[in-house]
């Protein structure tokens, strides 16, 4: 069966690969491949696959935090073998265990991240979702509507979750003005849709002004724009003057390494500060813009004075999903994807997924129709057990 790999340097020239090609990531020679390998076994009666289900990929997709360990691997002299990657997936259930009565074979999934207490394991249903066959807890797994592609599932579970999942927490709507940080990210995408759709005010943050009019084109009507060369606090002075605003109600942001130390300023008394990521999640060139912001202990004591709440949100629970996949169903969430690419446009994929700064929503992989093959022993005796 097909997966995409990270493949080390000291195996490149052993591992076979249908298709190739090398990126030059944060200054580490990085080396892709699609290849073939082991389809996994599955017994729907036995105890261990009781509740799980035999899956089909069709489509998949990176996240951000699946650039790190890309150059993990890439930057290990003593790593041997390959890594699959692929965090979100859209399939088709084939089999299904004894156990199992939430899917049946046919149904059309997206992951589940959910992070509730289970039987399940907690959070992203898989880090291997570009592995063409899969067996996966039916937990894990989310029925998708029938108008919905499968290369639109591979692109949605992550964001649209972890997006729905903290305006959810937050209780947004309509009165607060809500900042979101990164504005282009997948992530916060989904939150701006999340929070018009509850009658919230949303203010969007980007360092981009080219990405100005194509938040405008989402029905964004307040976008800031802060130079990353610049100081970043005469310029949001300036932007909530322009607006007549004391402050922001509620913050969301993903990177909190760039953005809280510069932001706790400018959150009102009371106010909230969400935030689901980092963005320094592996060593890269020097940029002055990340670090810009108060001293850690004056943030703190900022925060504290004007008892402003943080709050940590990783991913969401099943219900967060199900309403994103009901805004969807209802029209009232698009799903953002830059492009749809296959076979022959791999390498336009990797470099699409990790290295883009005009990237418009989700990159997604589509695999070709054909059987999932078996490995060769070549690559079967390469495979890195991570």
């Amino acid at each position: 069966m097909r997966s995409c790999v990270v493949i080390a340097p000291a195996s490149v020239s052993a591992v076979r690969t249908e298709q190739y090609c090398q990126l030059d990531l944060h200054g580490v020679a990085a080396h892709f491949g699609v290849i073939d390998i082991p389809a996994p076994d599955f017994d729907p009666d036995s105890d261990a696959h009781a509740h799980s289900v035999l899956l089909q990929v069709e489509a998949f997709s990176f996240n951000y935090r699946e650039k790190a360990r890309v150059v993990k691997v890439a930057a290990d002299p003593n790593a041997r073998g390959y890594l699959v990657l692929g965090s979100e997936l859209g399939g088709t259930v084939l089999q299904v265990g004894c156990a199992v009565t939430s899917l049946k074979p046919g149904d059309r999934v997206c992951g589940n991240g959910t992070v509730e207490a289970g039987s399940a394991p907690l959070g992203l249903t898989t880090q291997r979702a570009s592995a063409e066959l899969q067996v996966i807890h039916a937990a894990k797994l989310q029925r998708v509507p029938d108008e919905m592609e499968l290369t639109e599932a591979a692109a949605f579970s992550v964001g649209a979750q972890t997006a729905y999942g903290m305006v959810r927490r937050l209780r947004a709507g309509p009165g607060d003005h809500v900042l979101v940080t990164a504005a282009t990210s997948n992530t916060s995408l989904f939150a701006i849709k999340a929070l018009r759709n509850r009658g919230a005010t949303v203010h969007a943050l980007t360092s981009s002004p080219t990405a100005v009019p194509y938040l405008r084109s989402l029905g964004v009507q307040h976008c800031c724009v802060l130079d990353r060369q610049g100081d970043h606090v005469p310029a949001l002075r300036a932007y909530l003057e322009t607006q007549g605003m004391r402050g922001f109600d509620i913050v969301i942001d993903p990177f909190m390494d760039i953005y809280l130390r510069k932001l706790i300023p400018f959150v009102n008394r009371f106010g909230t500060y969400i935030t689901c990521g980092v963005y320094a999640q592996f060593a890269q060139a020097d940029d002055a813009f990340l670090y810009r912001g108060l001293p850690l202990d004056e943030m703190f004591g900022l925060l504290i004075r004007k008892s402003i709440s943080l709050v940590g949100n990783n991913l969401g629970i099943t219900d967060d999903l199900a309403v994103a996949l009901r805004d969807y169903r209802e029209g009232r969430l698009q799903i953002e994807l830059d492009a749809v690419l296959s076979e022959g446009t791999f390498a336009t994929f990797v470099e699409r997924s990790f290295m883009s700064s005009n990237r418009r929503g989700k990159v997604v992989f589509r695999y070709g129709k054909r059987a999932a093959t078996m490995a060769t022993e070549t690559t079967i005796a390469a495979a890195l057990q991570l």
